[in-house]
């Protein structure tokens, strides 16, 4: 939702996740091919959504010295249901699952951190449900906040996507503000709040409930802290 609100304004050229320039099955190709992009782009920022790069992060950093990042996050409930809903019962968890047997091999370009690895091993167990495997999928990629200690850069801005839908101009002239744009009216129309805890809560045993809830309530604390950036 937040890239495509960006992509509204003049000022944005969006490769989403699914464009077949820059990503191939949703990972960013060859980093040349990415720079030929932003050259060749005429808005004044370059917007990319590579979610499943998320490790690549610093990677990324060193190689865009001007480049900025926005990290943001959701409850986990309303992911973990979300993502069984569009992707099957069987997409997360067969994730974690391969994972669990090859040593995270899919991130072969950035390996993650051996903590964010440990962490997960320590939680894996061969009777999780499909709404477990979510969760451990959803701890996996926002503990990369953390353990990639994107959170001591002020070139990565965090957002909580309830408060985005909950208050989306103060939050997108926040946005705009660090991205070094203007902000547009057209970038919240048509934003809504009505999905957030829509559906029940989802089954998960309590201690990866626990280790969800803690991971978002430090999430949340950043967003709330005095020196926001």
């Amino acid at each position: 939702m937040l890239v495509w609100q960006l992509d509204q304004s003049w000022q944005v050229n969006l490769y989403n996740e699914d464009h077949p320039a820059a990503f191939d099955n949703f990972r960013l190709r060859d980093l040349t091919i990415i720079d030929q992009l932003i050259a060749r782009s005429r808005a004044p920022i370059t917007v990319f959504k590579p979610i499943l790069d998320t490790v690549q992060t610093p990677k990324l950093m060193e190689r865009y010295a001007n480049g900025r990042f926005v990290f943001a996050f959701r409850n986990y409930s309303d992911v973990v249901n979300s993502s069984l809903k569009k992707f099957g019962v069987n997409n997360r968890i067969g994730h974690v699952t391969r994972w669990m047997n090859d040593d995270f091999s899919e991130f072969s370009a950035a390996p993650p951190p051996e903590k964010t690895k440990t962490f997960i091993r320590q939680r894996w167990q061969p009777d999780l449900t499909p709404e477990e495997g979510a969760a451990l999928y959803w701890l996996f990629y926002n503990r990369l906040y953390f353990d990639l200690k994107l959170h001591q850069s002020d070139r990565v801005h965090l957002i909580s996507y309830e408060t985005l839908v909950q208050q989306p101009e103060q939050e997108f002239r926040r946005l705009c503000q660090f991205l070094d744009i203007s902000f547009e009216q057209r970038m919240v129309d048509g934003i809504f709040a009505s999905s957030i805890g829509r559906d029940p809560a989802p089954n998960i045993r309590d201690s990866i409930r626990l280790d969800c809830e803690n991971l978002y309530a430090q999430l949340s604390a950043e967003i709330e802290a005095p020196a926001r950036k």
